[in-house]
């Protein structure tokens, strides 16, 4: 598409307060859009979906690292556990955000872990955030107190003979577990944000998480009439590689239902146009995997 040839991008670091966080943007206009990645993961997760969105809705795409992850630098002022939970971490993007001069209106994409770190900003920032898309994000009412007591012994366990070395930030993200579900109870998605929560039909492969996992999301889908929930037939946890055409025509259906009628329609005009080629290279894939 024409459009994303003229894509201008910034890949820059920065300070948010004695640290440095990595930022790989996309620049458009409009109103943005914000990625959230799952656990552990960097700005490279969104390689080859973000061209077609940002050829599709022209609007600027902000992808980052978390603390301690890809370019991005770990505060090391305070080395206490609880110093480096997923409070600070969104407090860092704020502060990041309002640097780039992106800390405005903005449409949120969230993956795995990705959807704890966009309910408490949505949380935090209920008038900024106009909508967003999870594609199987964290539900914190997976996370029961039992799951979270047993994971949080191993790790404890793990831990108390072990010395991080270079994978500090898995070891806060790990032993910060409780403290984020803890917080995410207390922190509910707002109920005024539209939302189209995607989860995928390969999930867990003991049947009573898996089922744990399903409920979840319906519960979250079906407890505003602004949300819809899709199963993402076929997918696995990373839906929007599975199928990216479903993904991206998610995000095209939120971003169109709040933005004016002009805009929203110009971008379904060029939805329309991507479709055919997206849908037929999509097949040539699948079949490519199956010989």
């Amino acid at each position: 598409m024409a459009h994303s040839g003229n894509c201008q991008t910034l890949d820059t670091l920065i300070d948010v307060g004695g640290y440095r966080l990595h930022f790989y943007i996309v620049k458009g206009k409009g109103l943005p859009i914000l990625f959230e990645g799952g656990a552990g993961a960097d700005v490279t997760v969104w390689d080859n979906f973000l061209q077609p969105i940002a050829a599709i809705t022209h609007a600027t795409l902000i992808t980052y690292d978390r603390a301690g992850f890809g370019k991005s630098e770990l505060d090391t002022s305070n080395l206490d556990v609880d110093k480096h939970g997923i409070l600070q971490g969104i407090q860092g993007l704020e502060t990041g955000l309002k640097k780039l001069g992106y800390d405005k209106n903005v449409i949120l994409i969230a993956h795995s872990f990705g959807g704890f770190c966009a309910t408490l900003y949505a949380a935090r920032h209920p008038e900024k955030v106009k909508a967003a898309v999870y594609f199987d994000a964290n539900p914190v009412c997976w996370f029961q107190d039992a799951y979270v007591d047993s994971v949080m012994k191993l790790r404890n366990d793990y831990w108390a003979n072990h010395t991080p070395t270079n994978n500090w930030a898995d070891y806060y993200a790990g032993l910060n577990l409780g403290n984020t579900v803890a917080l995410l109870r207390k922190s509910p998605f707002p109920a005024t944000i539209p939302v189209i929560d995607l989860v995928a039909e390969k999930n867990f492969p003991d049947s009573i998480s898996a089922a744990r996992w399903r409920n979840c999301h319906r519960q979250f889908a079906t407890a505003q009439p602004n949300r819809e929930g899709i199963t993402a037939y076929g997918c696995g946890h990373f839906i929007f590689r599975d199928n990216p055409t479903l993904a991206i025509s998610a995000i095209v259906k939120a971003y169109t239902g709040v933005v004016s009628k002009e805009q929203g329609d110009a971008i379904r005009e060029r939805f329309v146009s991507y479709s055919p080629q997206a849908i037929n290279e999509e097949r040539k894939r699948q079949a490519s995997q199956k010989n």
